[in-house]
């Protein structure tokens, strides 16, 4: 019979990786719904794709 220290040492490596795993999943999804609100955002205030690449030229030179 194994102890709970044997036990523990044999399951943390497994539980570990799937927490990693669950973290990267939140922090995708959390940016795929920032993507998708910041378009939404900039949609209602009216910019237009033409004139937000016309700025982002201008700022780079």
């Amino acid at each position: 019979m194994t102890n709970f220290r044997d036990k523990l040492n044999t399951h943390l490596p497994i539980v570990l990786q799937f927490i990693s795993t669950a973290s990267l999943v939140a922090i995708a999804l959390s940016a795929i719904c920032g993507t998708k609100s910041l378009k939404n955002l900039a949609e209602s205030h009216g910019i237009m794709p033409q004139i937000n690449s016309k700025m982002h030229l201008n700022h780079h030179k």
